[in-house]
């Protein structure tokens, strides 16, 4: 018998699943709504040339690409900020903001290894266009709230800033070759391979220590270790702005679920400030992901600061319970079809009714869950 497939990283879903998600999708999308953010639908299909725009190294691989009628290069969305920002260029170009967009869209990029990743999901997000670093409080803030409503049994929004890793490159005028592989063993946290390849470099022991320290500076400690090991004055400004967001957070109540990791290096190039990854128990990555970038709109023709995140929707649905919902079973014999399709009329203003033909011979109603 031929076996019936979906292609890899695809997922059918139904019935609970469905539920679930959409439950989530509610609750995600009320706090969202309750931040003044409005809602944006933008197209599955970009132009290739408009991620091409947006980054400097697009990884075309990563996207599923077709060709329309007139030989154009299209593309599945991967993601929906770059069609944000397109939007927001084009058709408020004239307007000066802020602007405050959300969204609940599929998203797409191909996986060559499954690895618990899926190449089709869905994507919750807002994006904040048009507000300086001091606006990052508030979209942290909206992340954590996001996050609670989540209801699950434990989470931690993890907060970097690209801009430490990116300073020091720039303030030791390193080469484009040395920054990428620097980045990688960081990331990685592969620290054999990391201690190996500085002392390949020309750098001070204090500047081959920060390097080393960087991917460690987590935690706890983690910024006052920064500090420590920062070597330049510029490095030292950017964790005290950490220092201030932190303090601002705990004065807000939210000490409990954030820390701080100045280690993370950011994999979509046009990130320039903050950047933030969400985590809960029993996921093996990251559910929310996000942060700032101040020059993408730039590449669209109009200058203007952003800020943002969005949540992997499918990353959540095996680690969170949905709720249950009352329903009621009518059940009704064959010559009574009608009556029964009546009485379910009435019910249905109210309630969820199923119903159900049976051998018996009178109409029945029962109350159950799902």
């Amino acid at each position: 018998m031929r076996q019936i497939r979906l292609p890899l990283g695809m997922r059918d879903l139904v019935f609970e699943e469905t539920r679930k998600k959409r439950q989530i999708q509610n609750r995600i999308e009320s706090i969202f709504q309750s931040y003044g953010y409005e809602e944006v639908i933008a197209p599955t299909i970009e132009f290739l040339e408009t991620y091409q725009k947006a980054f400097s190294s697009l990884k075309e691989q990563e996207m599923y690409k077709f060709f329309d009628a007139k030989s154009n290069t299209l593309a599945l969305r991967m993601d929906m900020t770059v069609p944000i920002a397109r939007i927001c260029a084009s058709k408020y170009k004239d307007k000066e903001g802020p602007f405050r967009f959300r969204y609940c869209a599929n998203v797409f990029k191909v996986r060559e290894s499954f690895a618990g990743k899926r190449s089709e999901v869905t994507d919750c997000g807002v994006e904040l266009i048009g507000l300086d670093e001091q606006s990052d409080l508030e979209v942290l803030c909206c992340a954590l709230d996001t996050m609670q409503s989540f209801q699950a049994s434990s989470y931690t929004l993890e907060i970097g800033n690209s801009s430490f890793f990116k300073k020091a490159c720039a303030l030791l005028k390193l080469p484009e070759d040395q920054i990428e592989t620097l980045a990688k063993l960081v990331d990685q946290k592969s620290m054999v391979d990391l201690k190996t390849y500085l002392a390949s470099l020309q750098l001070s022991k204090e500047q081959e220590a920060f390097f080393l320290e960087l991917p460690l500076l987590n935690g706890k400690d983690g910024l006052e270790n920064a500090m420590q090991a920062s070597f330049d004055e510029e490095l030292k400004e950017i964790v005290r702005k950490l220092q201030k967001l932190q303090e601002n957070l705990k004065s807000l109540g939210y000490e409990d679920t954030i820390t701080f990791d100045l280690g993370k290096v950011p994999h979509l190039d046009y990130y320039t400030g903050i950047l933030f990854e969400g985590y809960v128990e029993g996921v093996g990555t990251s559910v929310l992901s996000g942060g700032r970038y101040d020059h993408l709109l730039n590449t669209f023709g109009k200058d203007m600061p952003a800020v943002g995140f969005s949540v992997k929707l499918d990353y959540l649905l095996d680690v969170i319970d949905s709720v249950s919902k009352k329903v009621l079973y009518l059940y009704y014999p064959m010559p009574k079809q009608l009556e029964a399709f009546q009485k379910a009329k009435e019910l249905r203003k109210e309630k969820e009714v199923k119903l159900i033909p049976y051998e018996g011979c009178e109409i029945k109603i029962q109350e159950g869950v799902q």
